[in-house]
């Protein structure tokens, strides 16, 4: 057998299939833009569904059919997201990114992807800038001592630090960026900012800030785990109140959708509520069952476990100020958590059918999984 006769078989099929996958991209561009014109949805859940059902009912010499489907899922995500990330193509834009972890660096990853011309300036809190510095997307970079620097240049200011550094940033930071910048940061607690940044923002002759959360992220941190991808089709919140200027938070937008990231705007205080029992409790939760199970099953966990478990890698010292500002919305889902914990524990006990819990659980997870039509289509 030849395999240099084969390696080069299979690299003229990657380069057909990467040519047909340009092509597809094309073609679907032009469907979403034709859809956008007529008004119609973007998504055709039935299409998808359908098409779906034809690669699943497909005959494969190699390929079984839930491969198939898995391929052709990736395929349509893939697509939808360039899409999307095309039709929010933005000017170039001078942009500092303070903080240059895992959220900072895959921000840098992804503006400078969407548009390589944008200048962007680094600043690491942490004085690591040997990685940031060897990946090549800095036009400049300083540490956090020197920060009044790389601001000043900015446009658009990007916070990716820890609360409490950015509570700290925020009390001086009106005063070395450009009167004419915008200002946001990516903290999991927004009352808590917008009532810090309202003392030196948002004045005539001051800055702008609106507070942000992007909805990513992964267990493991720091700049060397960035990923350019890491907002794809992931919400991004943004907490503007009445009155901001729009030509500023369009801007903002146009930059977050660059990234893959889903635009979505909420009041500070609702965002509080709802992060405890999004974001918070599911962490707690993963927490405890990792306590309950400790190394009892590690020779033979499974993905279940795994899935469930993989929050518990997450770092104390960060949640413990998130849950801090939050703390009487967090107490209360705690509560409510409890409260069907206890529920579950006497039907087991006392050997009650679990249906009930199980099809409402069900019912709500679908809801979870299900795709909004004005998602870009392919």
């Amino acid at each position: 057998m030849d395999i240099s006769a084969l390696r080069e078989k299979l690299d003229r099929i990657d380069s057909q299939m990467l040519a047909l996958l340009d092509e597809r991209v094309a073609l679907a561009r032009d469907i979403s833009s034709a859809k956008r014109a007529t008004g119609l949805p973007l998504r055709d859940a039935d299409r998808e569904h359908q098409m779906i059902g034809a690669a699943r009912a497909g005959e494969y010499d190699t390929l079984r059919p839930h491969e198939a489907v898995a391929f052709l899922e990736l395929c349509l995500s893939f697509t939808r997201q360039c899409v999307h990330q095309r039709d929010c193509e933005c000017e170039p834009r001078s942009i500092a990114i303070v903080g240059l972890g895992l959220i900072g660096g895959s921000l840098a990853m992804a503006l400078k992807q969407a548009q390589p011309a944008h200048k962007l300036y680094g600043v690491d809190v942490d004085g690591r800038l040997d990685a940031p510095r060897n990946s090549g997307l800095f036009h400049e970079l300083w540490p956090a001592d020197q920060g009044a620097e790389a601001v000043k240049h900015a446009d658009v200011v990007f916070l990716c630090t820890p609360l409490a550094r950015t509570l700290e940033l925020l009390e001086t930071l009106a005063q070395d960026v450009p009167k004419h910048a915008t200002v946001t940061d990516v903290a999991g607690v927004k009352t808590t900012i917008a009532n810090s940044a309202a003392a030196t923002f948002n004045f005539p002759d001051a800055p702008y800030f609106v507070g942000g959360h992007p909805m990513a992220g992964k267990a493991r941190f720091g700049f060397e785990n960035a990923d350019a991808m890491l907002f794809a089709g992931r919400p991004w919140i943004l907490t503007p109140a009445s009155g901001d200027p729009v030509s500023k938070l369009n801007t903002l937008r146009t930059l977050i959708e660059s990234t893959g990231a889903t635009l979505q705007l909420m009041l500070p205080e609702s965002h509080d509520r709802t992060i405890a029992c999004a974001s918070h409790l599911p962490q707690l939760a993963a927490t405890a069952l990792m306590l309950t199970v400790g190394d009892r099953a590690n020779a033979i966990a499974g993905p279940g476990l795994r899935d469930m478990t993989r929050l518990a890698s997450s770092p104390g010292t960060m949640w413990s100020e998130l849950m801090r500002q939050v703390r009487p919305q967090l107490i209360a889902e705690l509560q409510t958590f409890k409260a069907y914990l206890t529920e579950l524990e006497m039907a087991v006990q006392f050997g009650e059918p679990l249906d009930k819990w199980f099809n409402r659980a069900n019912h709500l997870r679908a809801g979870l999984e299900g795709v909004a039509n004005n998602a870009p289509g392919a």
